[in-house]
């Protein structure tokens, strides 16, 4: 998809409407999507720091089960609408204060899927029995922390975080993506 945008010399350009792991200030363009009628939607793009949990995790893929690893995940959000009385689709400080609350939640943590059919997960006291093929672990609890999703991917956590912001209640579009590394991430989008 292509979106007129303007660019930071005052002249019009297109721009693939890519979404990028970046920070605000290399952003190139400010989009104006124009839609059917006429009425213009704008988008920004929120991406701090901040916004930042490091986790472990293993997902199970074809071969198998992945060694327990982690990442430290950086979390980017793009929201779309009309422009709010004060000329804004959002505050940026607002929204950077949900996903960085969202992100504590998970930071230093090891992610684990309730819903997975192959991790099965026990409580124990003050622990987490793991049992994934023929490996077991046992975690403490307060390392833990249980997602009602299928698997700790990038694209299912992108959208457990939508899920829990609250912004795709909010905005005519919302995206979130999360990413592992500088060139490898998941979104989720509404």
């Amino acid at each position: 998809m292509r979106f007129k945008a303007e660019s930071n010399s005052r002249e019009n350009k297109t721009c693939d409407s890519e979404f990028l792991i970046t920070t605000v200030l290399h952003m190139e363009c400010l989009v104006l999507q124009t839609r059917p009628g006429g009425q213009n939607v704008h988008t920004i793009r929120v991406s701090d720091p901040k916004m930042h949990f490091s986790s472990a995790h293993f997902v199970e893929d074809r071969e198998g089960c992945e060694r327990l690893h982690g990442h430290n995940y950086y979390v980017e959000v793009e929201l779309s609408g009309q422009l709010e009385e004060h000329g804004m689709v959002a505050d940026f400080r607002t929204v950077k204060r949900r996903i960085v609350e969202i992100c504590g939640e998970l930071d230093h943590k090891v992610l684990l899927p309730g819903k997975s059919k192959s991790i099965h997960l026990t409580n124990k006291e003050d622990s987490i029995e793991i049992s994934v093929g023929q490996k077991h672990y046992s975690i403490p609890a307060s390392d833990c922390v249980v997602l009602p999703i299928m698997a700790t991917t990038a694209e299912l956590l992108a959208k457990l975080i939508l899920q829990r912001s609250g912004l795709s209640d909010e905005f005519e579009e919302a995206k979130i993506c999360v990413a592992e590394s500088r060139f490898s991430f998941g979104c989720h989008e509404t």
